[in-house]
């Protein structure tokens, strides 16, 4: 067995010492070889003085390793270069300025970008090798910033994908750009506009596909930006397009008209409403009158909406002139008639909930409230006994309403299918999923509830087979089957699939790309998903520069 032996961190270095000293090792280099002048390349034999350069190691035995390297001060003899004095490299110990070895460096910013910046510090603390949060993310982002200069990911992208992200829901946006053939990320941009992406593009001519959703932004920035690229529609978002039109068609998600709007400023006048009065009787005939007013008032408004949109106006000079939301008119110019009020689902803690079974109990007899209130609490209930009380005191002076009112309405009321199992209403949301799956992906409930929506409505069956036709479509890989689709979304009479097919003719190029190349923004959406996660590992206070350093691969 050997003593001792030799060992160099580089070459040209030799190990003077080793110490351990308190809680750390101490080696001390020395060198011996000459060196060259990284300015003309040189090798110089006149040593102008020496110095000492500290380094950190990786830990040995737990505890932190402190490198002492003595380098050379050399004089440059050539007369052409700039220097004259230059230090001693060591280029297979640490590069110049650092204040690590190169492979404590790599070490440091592998952990940061896995874990972030205070999981690494805590990390690299009980590894032996300390290090702040600080220092690790501002070397990946010196990193990220060597190699984004370079260019040597984003110059080669010839199938780029894109989609946003949002800083903050609702209010700002960023943009991220996927290699879609590598899988990875090469950029990601802190703000989602036109003039951004079309200079990206621009410094990107070798992209030759673009993957986007249907978003018009992506699409304009492309044509600029990119003329010789190929757009392809993502076959996801068409497909969550295509949900969302028939859930419009289906229900109507629209806010209450304010009491504002209800006066005489329309043709015809409203009916005096009576006198406010402690008289139960009146107050009901006053809420009613109040409910078929409000009616009233939204039938004029769609009437006045729709009359201004099939005019030519469009959508903000409809809301600029009508004083209403943009969202509200976006939603009603797409309807044919009034939507119905959008009610919120009751749950345990509402006695709505359990009303079949207190009606069933009203009618045999038993109009005790604590009666009532302990048997749907043993099933459930979770509201209070007050609550019941309320619920259950307009069935005193009647019979029982679910409703606590009259059923009076200007336009007939939508019939609502109910779920077999359940009893209660499938919601347009519901029926809209289930409108565009197969029915081989569903389970059995899923399968009866749609057999009842077909039952129930021939506008569901005629909505649900041209969403399995689409489907086909985007599988089959052949445009022609496209344009006969569209021919039959059209010839169907439904006001939603005619808007879907007319939405699709002004992105037809796109969406024939989409049927017949085989690129998708999937992958985009996964890393989108990864980012997401790192900015709410980081609390959201990271900048972009540390996204895209975390998000582009090492």
């Amino acid at each position: 067995m050997k003593a001792s032996m030799t060992w160099s961190p580089a070459a040209g270095l030799n190990v003077v010492s080793v110490e351990r000293g308190g809680q750390a090792w101490t080696i001390t280099l020395g060198s011996q070889q000459l060196s060259v002048c990284p300015g003309c390349g040189a090798r110089s034999k006149s040593r102008h003085s020496t110095y000492w350069r500290t380094l950190r190691d990786l830990s040995a035995q737990g505890a932190p390793v402190v490198i002492n390297a003595r380098l050379g001060r050399w004089r440059c003899r050539n007369q052409l270069c700039d220097r004259r004095i230059f230090t001693e490299r060591v280029p297979g110990l640490a590069s110049p300025f650092a204040r690590r070895t190169v492979r404590l460096a790599e070490i440091v910013r592998l952990i940061g970008y896995n874990a972030g910046g205070r999981p690494s510090e805590r990390l690299m603390k009980r590894l032996g090798m300390p290090v702040s949060d600080t220092t690790i993310l501002a070397g990946l982002r010196k990193y990220a910033g060597a190699r984004s200069e370079t260019g040597s990911l984003a110059s080669s992208v010839r199938v780029a994908g894109v989609d946003d992200w949002a800083w903050r829901k609702g209010h700002k946006y960023g943009t991220i750009i996927v290699d879609l053939e590598r899988r990875a990320v090469v950029d990601v941009l802190a703000d989602r506009s036109a003039a951004t992406m079309t200079n990206w593009f621009r410094d990107h001519p070798n992209v030759d596909v673009v993957s986007r959703d249907r978003a018009g932004l992506y699409a304009e920035a492309a044509r600029e930006g990119a003329p010789q690229a190929k757009q392809v529609a993502d076959r996801f978002h068409l497909m969550q397009n295509f949900r969302e039109t028939v859930e419009r068609q289906l229900g109507g998600y629209e806010a209450p008209i304010r009491d504002s709007r209800i006066s005489g400023g329309g043709n015809q006048a409203l009916p005096a409403l009576p006198a406010r009065s402690d008289r139960r009787s009146d107050a009901v005939a006053r809420t009613r009158l109040i409910r078929r007013d409000r009616q009233a008032v939204r039938q004029q408004i769609f009437n006045e909406i729709r009359a201004l949109f099939e005019g030519g106006n469009s959508i903000g000079e409809i809301a600029r002139k009508l004083g209403l939301g943009r969202r509200r008119v976006e939603r009603w110019v797409r309807r044919i008639d009034v939507p119905d009020h959008n009610t919120m689902a009751s749950t345990p803690s509402s006695p709505a909930y359990f009303g079949v079974l207190l009606q069933r109990r009203w009618a045999e007899g038993i109009t005790k409230v604590r009666h009532l209130f302990e048997e749907i609490r043993r099933r459930g209930y979770t509201g209070s006994f007050s609550h019941l009380a309320r619920f259950l005191a307009p069935w005193r002076s009647g019979a029982p309403s679910l409703d606590d009112d009259e059923q009076e309405a200007l336009a007939p009321v939508r019939v609502r299918t109910l779920d077999a199992m359940t009893g209660r209403a499938i919601s347009p949301l519901t029926a809209a999923a289930l409108c565009v799956k197969p029915r081989g992906q569903m389970t059995a409930r899923q399968a009866a509830s749609v057999d009842a929506l077909k039952a129930g409505s021939a506008e569901f069956t005629t909505m649900r087979r041209l969403a399995m036709q689409f489907r086909g479509v985007l599988r089959s890989g052949t445009t022609e089957r496209l344009d006969a689709w569209l021919t039959d979304a059209r010839a169907s009479g439904i006001y939603a699939m005619q808007r879907f097919a007319k939405t699709i003719r002004q992105d037809l190029e796109a969406v024939r790309n989409a049927v017949s190349e085989p690129w998708s923004n999937g992958q985009t959406e996964g890393q989108i998903n990864k980012l997401k996660t790192l900015k709410r590992a980081m609390y959201g206070r990271a900048g972009v520069d540390l996204l895209r350093a975390r998000m582009m691969p090492l």
